[in-house]
């Protein structure tokens, strides 16, 4: 869960939206409606139709959107629970205690091409996850595709993955880093032995 943040955050934010603009936005078109049957002079009962009309479609999809939120909120307190269940909400947390450590701050002076490569292992680094997979922890990092970024990816964690998993995992004895190549994608796995 707290690994999405980012995306069940800006989920929230849209849907209160749409609520905010739905009532305020019903409110506000049935005023301008009225000034312009008033400007006009056009018959005021087709604008008694209309704004009942708006204040019915505003009414619904208003209440579809309560329910809609209604529903996220529940799925992310059940996603919650169980991710604290499980001890992942934890392991989130730890992870992005180390993937902070291993990013790394890249200067405009560097030459283009290795600034980009440092700018991508940067992002794929951001997606590094502590999990837990047959019973046992596992870090994973993904690292894109390209081969100068794995090698920036790898020297960031040769050594040091390792040392910071056995201090903040202390009973755990952990493998060397490997890595797996798939179709398009290459992972960094650090498993416990």
């Amino acid at each position: 869960m707290y690994y999405y943040k980012k995306y069940w955050l800006w989920l929230l934010a849209y849907i209160a939206l749409g609520l905010g603009a739905l009532r305020l936005g019903c409110k506000l078109l049935a005023l301008l409606t009225l000034e312009v049957f008033k400007l006009l002079g056009l018959d005021m009962g087709k604008y008694a139709v209309i704004a009942d009309k708006m204040q019915t479609f505003s009414i619904n999809w208003f209440n579809n959107l309560l329910a809609l939120l209604t529903l996220v909120i529940v799925a992310l307190v059940c996603w919650l629970i169980v991710n604290l269940i499980t001890g992942q909400f934890k392991r989130d947390i730890t992870s992005r205690q180390l993937v902070k450590s291993l990013l790394r701050h890249v200067s405009s002076s560097n030459i283009k091409l290795v600034a980009e490569e440092e700018k991508l292992a940067n992002k794929w680094l951001k997606f590094g996850r502590i999990i837990r997979k047959r019973g046992k922890l596992m870090l994973k990092i993904p690292c894109g595709n390209n081969v100068s970024v794995v090698n920036i990816i790898m020297k960031r964690c040769d050594g040091y993955v390792n040392q910071w998993l056995a201090q903040n995992y202390p009973r755990r004895n952990w493998a060397p880093i490997e890595v797996k190549h798939g179709l398009f994608i290459t992972w960094l796995y650090v498993r416990e032995k």
